[in-house]
């Protein structure tokens, strides 16, 4: 369960259909990332 007042709490419909996500690590999230999102929608960091 999340905290009363966070994002989550306040946004998410349930713990499946959460509004917001953190990955656990560098590699998890970059795994992640590549499942939620193609090539053209992201942006290199400089």
């Amino acid at each position: 369960k999340a905290d009363p007042g966070t994002i989550r709490a306040d946004f998410a419909d349930s713990i499946d259909a959460n509004a917001v996500h953190g990955s656990d690590g560098a590699e998890t999230a970059a795994a992640e990332i590549r499942y939620f999102f193609s090539d053209l929608e992201l942006c290199p960091r400089s």
